[in-house]
């Protein structure tokens, strides 16, 4: 007779018990609520699932969101966004349905990470020649999300809204 065998009978002398089958389940079911509960936990600690701060006040204004849209698409501004990693500067450039250079615009800008809050900026953009908005800020390699209100004065309604996403390759 083998060692394995006669140590296996010593240990479930009566056979297994329901005792056995229950401390069995309880660790098994015990162990994955203990890991359920820390991913869980660490999920809702590190992101909110938000990308506005207040998405309730956001909800009760969106049919005022939509017309602002319209009026936006109405007048078909397009946009180009440059980044030079060598001069750590951020160029828009806007021209109106014709073509032609959108100038005196007040730019509000930001500049965050998809995933995280930790190198949120705002920015400063200036008018470096007609329709060219410039702002110096150094970036870090990877994805940003750039978001830019335009204004023709300070305080007034946002004429243009624009939300897009940059990718700064690393540095060779």
């Amino acid at each position: 007779m083998s060692t394995h065998g006669r140590s296996s009978q010593r240990w479930f002398a009566n056979g297994i018990e329901g005792r056995h089958v229950l401390m069995g389940l309880v660790a098994f079911f015990g162990v994955m609520l203990v890991a359920n509960g820390l991913l869980v936990y660490y999920a809702l600690g590190t992101f909110s699932g938000g990308d506005r701060p207040d998405p309730y006040r956001s909800g009760l204004t969106y049919n005022e969101t939509i017309a602002a849209g319209e009026r936006q698409a109405a007048l078909g501004w397009q946009s180009e966004i440059a980044y030079d990693p060598a001069a750590a500067r951020l160029t828009l450039r806007f021209a109106d349905k014709a073509a032609e250079p959108v100038s005196g615009l007040r730019l509000d800008g930001q500049l965050t990470r998809p995933a995280t809050d930790r190198e949120d900026r705002a920015l400063a953009f200036t008018e470096v020649s007609p329709g060219a908005y410039a702002a110096d800020v150094a970036l870090g390699p990877g994805r940003w999300v750039l978001s830019v209100e335009s204004l023709l004065h300070e305080g007034g309604e946002p004429l243009h809204r624009l939300k897009r996403r940059l990718f700064v390759a690393d540095r060779p």
